[in-house]
């Protein structure tokens, strides 16, 4: 069962479960096993091996695994060096932006803000432009919200860490593939959303209801399917599973 991303939405059942490609040796995991994997996959120990060598300058890199409601999550890699603001503009283009909703980290009880958002004192917020290193370490874990009206939760932890080189702000190690949602007429795989039933919808079968695209909104890989203005167009990653490894 999956929570659509929001509090008070209701659950819809996914046909396939939580499983997810390793971007380095292409093989198909659980989303259980793949953190294992990734700590002893070759293919990627030896592009790490490579980009080690070209290196002067090597630095800590964090291992960081996000999860929301089950079914979404991501492995990703960042320099410990990077601010907690590089990972909220990094989840926010990936699985989250829609209408510049405001955000917080909670780590340790203390919540986190973007440094725009004004007076972080008052609101007993501290700032986002803070390092990841500076706060966290191998198993500590993280909470994260967006849109605190339609709230979007996710949880993470720093899996490990490793010295070494990384030339991407971040890099994506794994992400599950998109959850099959199946139409509430048919049965068939749901592409669209209806905001007003709360229901998916086949394309053919939501042109024949009575609400029509005006209220409709795309299935995408993102625990936002379905909630305010959530499209996915900001996403980033063209990853297609059928594809070369990473080069």
């Amino acid at each position: 069962m999956l929570a659509i991303g929001t509090e008070g939405k209701g659950e819809t059942e996914m046909k396939r479960g939580s499983e997810g490609v390793c971007r380095f040796c292409l093989k198909t995991f659980s989303g259980s096993a793949i953190g294992k994997h990734l700590q002893s996959c070759k293919a990627k120990k030896e592009r790490d091996a490579e980009e080690n060598a070209r290196t002067k300058k090597p630095g800590k890199i964090f291992h960081v695994k996000i999860v929301a409601y089950g079914q979404f999550w991501l492995h990703i890699e960042m320099k410990a060096s990077s601010k907690l603001s590089d990972l909220d503009e990094f989840l926010r283009s990936i699985w989250l932006e829609c209408c510049g909703h405001l955000s917080q980290f909670v780590i340790d009880g203390q919540a986190y803000m973007p440094s725009y958002v004004g007076d972080l004192e008052e609101m007993d917020a501290e700032s986002m432009e803070v390092q990841l290193g500076k706060l966290l370490d191998v198993k500590d874990k993280f909470e994260y919200e967006y849109d605190f009206g339609y709230t979007t939760h996710l949880t993470g932890q720093i899996v490990s860490e490793r010295v070494g080189a990384l030339k991407e702000k971040v890099r994506i190690l794994a992400r599950n593939r998109i959850p099959e949602v199946v139409c509430i007429e048919c049965g068939k795989p749901a592409v669209q959303y209806c905001t007003d039933c709360e229901e998916f919808y086949c394309q053919p079968c939501l042109d024949a209801h009575e609400c029509g695209d005006e209220m409709a909104l795309p299935v995408v890989n993102s625990p936002r399917t379905g909630v305010c203005g959530y499209t996915g167009e900001q996403d980033p990653d063209d990853f297609e599973w059928t594809a070369e490894a990473p080069v």
